[in-house]
């Protein structure tokens, strides 16, 4: 596949040169995956992020203003406060998440569509996102890439049902299958190949190839058939799968065949090891536990008590993330606001995520006394680790006669502002 929106090396550097005069956005990772794909001429005949005609044609007809069969809406969705300070005919550059300057959108279209902020216009490619993993399997970042015939994705592992199946296509059709995966979440892509391979090990090397792509799978009937487009863009002409087919039988924009859908009970013995490391059972993943209350509740004191018992009972890593040590070595720059507290617990939510989705457990003890950031961060740890929210609720009369720095004296003579349970509210 050819890089039709990768500009040449000049280019490259004379946008680079110019790029502190823009704008910039940091995208998000499903923003880098498209435009990854976009980079690559995956999403031709795109030239870069849908203008409002098109992007209102694609949500409601499923085409381009130009009649073309299309179903991702594709603009660039930012936040208000870019989006007011920018006009058509700017230029904005797009950054990865650690800051890499990886294309320059020329701003030709900005629009509201159901509250949120859209960019449109074509894009200028400066480099691809670099992957460290899975390089040889990444077809798309190759300067020549070859025809695909046909695909099987795999949205699910492959049991033994599965491999009999295909083992009777490629009888049948006597064609090369694909095997094409998804690499969304670094440490699940790696286990879920390794149980592939392990099922693909039934099939002969020269009978299959593999494939991945950024993103997630397609999950329903649109994603399906924008996913199918890309397919035969790419010059593919038959898709395998167990997915939601029923549009792409509609519109026959390649052929498909459905996959039986097998059992993890009649497997092979290597894929259901890995399965059980995809999905370990509640008692090998990772624990959060949250302590929020006010200054001088007792979270640091039982914190600190429930690590000691925690160490005695289990092998698990422990971390202690407390309040006041987090603020010393962490956040020292921060001060009180409301706007400090929440990076400060941003960076809190964080790092017990690292800790918790590898394995470990994180006992987190700061005052925490907003409910949208407590709940940001139950939903930033849940979807890999246990979560446990405590609230420990000592009466502010109680807490203030225990103080023994005394916060709540400052608090109250106006020395200390911004004081939870006094002049800011829990």
């Amino acid at each position: 596949m050819k890089f039709n929106l990768l500009v040449d090396a000049e280019r490259a550097a004379e946008l680079k040169a110019n790029s502190n005069d823009y704008a910039s956005h940091d995208l998000t990772r499903n923003q880098t995956h498209d435009l990854e794909l976009l980079i690559a001429g995956a999403y031709k005949p795109l030239t870069g992020y849908l203008n409002e005609s098109d992007h209102s044609s694609v949500v409601n007809s499923m085409h381009l203003s130009d009649g073309t069969l299309w179903t991702k809406p594709i603009s660039l969705a930012v936040d208000k406060k870019l989006f007011k300070s920018l006009n058509q005919g700017d230029r904005l550059t797009l950054l990865d998440q650690e800051g890499v300057l990886l294309a320059i959108l020329l701003i030709e279209d900005l629009f509201n569509f159901k509250d949120t902020y859209y960019l449109g216009g074509p894009i200028e490619g400066i480099e691809m996102p670099m992957h460290y993993d899975h390089q040889e399997l990444r077809l798309y970042q190759k300067e020549t890439n070859p025809t695909v015939d046909t695909v099987l994705t795999c949205t699910n592992l492959l049991h033994k049902f599965e491999i009999e199946a295909l083992k009777n296509h490629i009888k049948v059709h006597k064609s090369k299958i694909t095997i094409q995966l998804f690499a969304n979440d670094p440490i699940e892509s790696h286990s879920r190949l390794r149980c592939i391979k392990a099922a693909l090990s039934e099939l002969s090397n020269d009978q299959y190839a593999l494939s991945i792509l950024p993103g997630h799978a397609p999950i329903n009937a649109k994603e399906w058939l924008q996913y199918a487009i890309l397919l035969k863009g790419s010059g593919c002409s038959s898709l395998i799968s167990n997915g939601d087919m029923s549009l792409l039988k509609e519109h026959s924009v390649i052929n498909v065949f459905t996959l039986p859908k097998g059992s993890c009970e009649e497997t092979f013995e290597a894929v259901l090891e890995e399965i059980n490391s995809i999905n370990p059972p509640p008692k090998k993943k990772g624990l959060t536990i949250f302590f929020t209350g006010l200054s001088g509740s007792g979270k640091s004191t039982i914190a600190k008590i429930l690590q000691i018992k925690m160490l005695e009972l289990t092998k698990k890593r422990i971390t202690l993330l407390d309040g006041d040590v987090v603020r010393k070595n962490l956040c020292s720059e921060l001060g009180f606001s409301k706007a400090h507290r929440l990076i400060n617990l941003q960076r809190i939510g964080f790092v017990a995520n690292e800790i918790s989705k590898n394995g470990g457990i994180a006992i987190c003890a700061p005052i925490a006394p907003y409910d949208s950031i407590r709940k940001e961060i139950r939903q930033r740890i849940e979807p890999n680790a246990g979560f446990i929210l405590i609230h420990v609720a000592t009466p502010i009369d109680v807490c203030e006669a225990r103080d023994r720095k005394g916060l709540y004296a400052k608090a109250r003579s106006g020395e200390i502002k911004h004081f939870t349970g006094i002049s800011d509210p829990y």
